[in-house]
């Protein structure tokens, strides 16, 4: 299960992943000032102080843990499929769902995978709280830049009434909300069913790329070259 747990949190953080893990962009230009003054107002109001903490700690921890319970209706043979396992194998495996393997394997898995999303979700949303106000600086910069400056006062006139200040504080909780949380859930089985028609479609995309070397096929040049970039000295274990 722990693997299930992975891999679901790498499915919601997938993009910010990439972004993260690709190299970073050439800076952008500055946007224009006036712009700029108007969008931090309204980043100030669509990211409100402790919306993370509030979306990870209640929200998000409801639609993961949504999304772990519908993966207990998942057939096994979902998974085994994942896995490599071949056609034949995996037709012998019938209809048997992985709630009904892990009832006997683990009992209390449901109610271990829900605290195990629970802590996590509350530590990230503290470690999310710390990221808040880069945030807002970002979201201000993109739109001063897809706005035009009278667009970006029509939203701050819409922001200042009632119901445009509720949609500006609650929209992006929204998205973490019971009904994206039931939905996310229910989309589970179908996401785990199509998983090895995605995974064999990734891998036909690298078939012209050669195959990854080994340690062996390695050049002595390149292996004390791996060595010094992992800090460890030639023919010696590195240090602990």
């Amino acid at each position: 299960m722990k693997i299930l747990v992975n891999a679901l949190l790498l499915a919601v953080a997938s993009p910010a992943l990439a972004q993260t893990q690709s190299a970073p962009p050439a800076p952008a230009a500055a946007p224009d000032p006036a712009r700029l003054a108007v969008a931090r107002e309204l980043a100030d109001k669509l990211v409100p102080q402790g919306m993370y903490q509030r979306m990870m700690g209640e929200n998000f921890s409801r639609m993961m843990e949504s999304m772990v319970g519908s993966a207990g209706d998942i057939p096994v043979r979902d998974f085994a499929q994942i896995g490599g396992l071949s056609e034949q194998d995996v037709s012998r495996l019938g209809k048997t769902t992985l709630g009904e393997v892990m009832a006997i394997y683990d009992p209390h898995w449901q109610e271990r995978q829900q605290r195990m999303m629970r802590a996590m979700m509350g530590e990230m949303g503290k470690l999310m709280s710390t990221l808040e106000p880069k945030v807002r600086v970002a979201l201000a910069r993109a739109y001063a830049r897809e706005y035009s400056l009278p667009e970006l006062q029509d939203l701050q006139r819409f922001f200042a009434t009632p119901a445009g200040s509720h949609y500006a504080r609650s929209s992006m909780e929204l998205m973490m909300g019971p009904d994206m949380a039931q939905t996310m859930g229910e989309a589970m089985p179908e996401i785990m069913k199509q998983m090895p028609a995605l995974i064999q479609t990734a891998q036909t995309s690298t078939k012209d790329l050669p195959p990854p070397r080994k340690p062996a096929d390695l050049t002595p040049d390149e292996r004390e070259k791996i060595v010094k970039l992992l800090g460890a000295k030639s023919g010696q274990p590195a240090k602990k």
